[in-house]
């Protein structure tokens, strides 16, 4: 799956200086909540990682908190690196099709984009999927470590 998705060493060719940070290009990084969480900020809306800017990111977590809105709703979601990680997915009326939500205690897989809302860091939800194969938690956890290794090198920490 990490090689289909995204390829780390290409990944890292075609990063650049952006100010002090590499930008990463159209690439998914996969992370744990607390490396979200304890991201440096770039700008006002952009965080980094290690001098890698964040573009996409995917994380994997219980589903323990949801709040339905009108024009959005927000899960608390739990990987146990940290504390729980806000996510927040926009619903659009205009699609017709009635919406479904992952259920509390559910894992899913979320894909999106790392934002700053009144002062506290949320995940902009672009994708978000229950996981039926408990291997795919064991997956995600193994490609965030390798993804790690491979664009910060082998000495640093995860």
């Amino acid at each position: 799956m990490w090689n289909q998705a995204c390829s780390p060493s290409s990944a890292r060719k075609s990063g650049h200086k952006a100010g002090k940070s590499k930008k990463a290009a159209l690439q998914i990084l996969p992370c744990t909540v607390s490396q979200l969480l304890s991201a440096s900020p770039v700008s006002s809306d952009a965080f980094a990682i290690c001098d890698w800017e964040l573009n996409q990111v995917s994380v994997v977590g219980v589903i323990r908190g949801l709040s339905p809105f009108v024009t959005n709703v927000q899960y608390a979601v739990d990987d146990m690196t940290g504390p729980r990680l806000n996510v927040k997915q926009w619903v659009s009326a205009e699609d017709g099709a009635v919406m479904t939500f992952a259920s509390l205690g559910t894992y899913v897989k979320v894909i999106g984009n790392l934002r700053n809302f009144s002062g506290q860091r949320s995940l902009l939800a672009v994708n978000i999927r229950c996981i039926d194969d408990p291997n795919e938690i064991t997956s995600h956890m193994l490609e965030v470590v390798q993804a790690h290794m491979e664009l910060f090198g082998t000495n640093s920490r995860v």
